[in-house]
């Protein structure tokens, strides 16, 4: 049964859907729960081909020609798509997407795929060839981006960013932007104009458009940086400035469910098909709630939405919104590459989130703000984490560690002195609780 406000009721975890974990799923606590609320997307049919709906917006792009009129043969070609933290079904649309360069007839000598892994560590052969699929064997070149290699300066935003790409993108006559949509709980959404800042921007750009989340006149979060928003919203609108001075010729974006399968895709403007893509997916992962819980119990989605600990928080974040103040929020995240970078760790030595961005203000980095919005999570209620992250590190985040998911219950209910019927929600890392009721 489905409420009015987007929750389902089951009569217990025999009910529920397991939870994903890595790779791996991981059962509610048999027993544990007479009764529990569940916070799932609003998924539409799967179309009938992942490759037909794909290429069926490549045909009929939004605001653009296709790219196979907007390339000709003499063009070197760009294609900017994920590393191996966002799995943005690379290997299903880049055939469809390199048909249309051949089509223009650029050779695929002349086309470079670029892996856009901003300030993320870089590949490794195994997970390039995963990831990009049996095209990497075609001819194309593949070549990683470095943000802090040979780069070009291209100028300054109205917000005063200093731009400088990646110069071997920036040789390319055309460039291409591809990857997924999601939520962001700062920039609003992935996908789009993130593909080039921060994806192949230099580490300083990266940092000075991350830094828009603060109030300019300080203290505190802008209001408008956060999950779902883009009018308005700083972050967003200095990196759309940014990538503006590059000029990208066009976008592929697909739409995942949380099973990873392509239930949609955009095409065109790099603007105008990503406002389309943002306002498609939040219809469907944007949920309305009707109150906040006592207790929350989320899954990152699996991997690789929980690869690390920076990636995690993105449902950690998801999920706070949905938890009462005070009250606990058991998280599963594997974290197998642990924290995610060695900048983020470090930060804790500050233990009040009011120090700590006062800090950052003074020597910002982009995954001190990370460490900054787990902090102020962790003040606000009880995280218990699942995860294979060291028990010592967890409690220095803030965070209770538990190895197992009926430990984190059993914890749960010594905090709340009883288990109330909890909210789960199964793929945090996608589904966005609204309890404002505005989806």
């Amino acid at each position: 049964m489905t409420g009015n406000d987007g929750t389902g009721r089951s009569n217990g975890a025999g009910d529920a859907p397991a939870l994903r974990y890595g790779r791996e799923t991981v059962p509610i606590p048999d027993g544990a729960f007479p009764r529990l609320d569940l916070l799932k997307a609003k998924l539409p049919a799967l179309p009938p081909s992942a490759e037909g709906i794909v290429a069926q917006r490549l045909a009929g792009p939004a605001g653009s020609p296709p790219l196979s009129r907007m390339v000709k043969r003499g063009d070197r070609v760009a294609v900017l798509v994920s590393d191996v933290t966002r799995y943005s079904a690379t290997e299903t649309f880049l055939p469809l997407l390199l048909r249309e360069t051949d089509e223009a007839g650029v050779p695929r000598r002349r086309v470079t795929l670029f892996i856009a892994r901003g300030t993320h560590r870089a590949m490794t052969e195994s997970e390039l060839r995963a990831a990009i699929g049996p095209e990497i064997d075609s001819g194309v070149r593949v070549e990683q981006s470095d943000p802090e290699g040979n780069l070009m300066d291209l100028g300054t935003t109205p917000r005063g960013t200093r731009v400088r790409i990646y110069r071997p993108v920036m040789d390319h006559d055309r460039i291409v932007l591809t990857g997924t949509i999601s939520f962001h709980y700062f920039a609003g959404f992935g996908g789009g104009r993130k593909a080039l800042v921060p994806g192949c921007a230099a580490k300083e750009t990266a940092h000075q458009t991350h830094f828009r989340v603060f109030r300019d006149e300080g203290p505190g979060k802008h209001p408008m940086a956060r999950a779902g928003v883009l009018s308005g919203n700083p972050v967003h609108e200095d990196i759309v400035d940014a990538v503006s001075m590059a000029s990208p010729a066009f976008l592929l974006n697909t739409l995942l469910t949380p099973g990873k399968r392509i239930f949609d895709a955009v095409a065109g403007d790099w603007r105008m098909a990503h406002e389309e893509g943002c306002a498609r997916y939040a219809r469907h992962f944007r949920v309305a709630i009707a109150k906040r819980y006592p207790l929350v119990i989320a899954s990152a989605g699996g991997f690789p939405k929980d690869i690390n600990l920076i990636q995690s928080h993105k449902a950690l974040d998801n999920a706070f919104h949905a938890t009462e103040p005070g009250g606990v929020l058991v998280l599963l995240a594997e974290c197998p590459d642990g924290f995610g970078s060695p900048t983020f760790f470090p930060w804790f030595r500050f233990r009040d989130p009011d120090v700590l961005e006062r800090e950052l203000r003074a020597n910002y980095q982009i995954y001190g703000q990370t460490a900054h919005a787990v902090l102020t999570k962790t003040r606000a209620c009880r995280v218990v984490l699942v995860s294979s992250l060291a028990s010592r590190d967890v409690e220095t985040m803030g965070m209770t560690p538990a190895s197992t998911l009926e430990e984190a219950v059993r914890i749960a209910g010594t905090f709340l002195g009883g288990l109330p019927d909890p909210l789960v929600i199964p793929d945090a890392g996608y589904v966005l609780p609204d309890p404002a009721g505005t989806s």
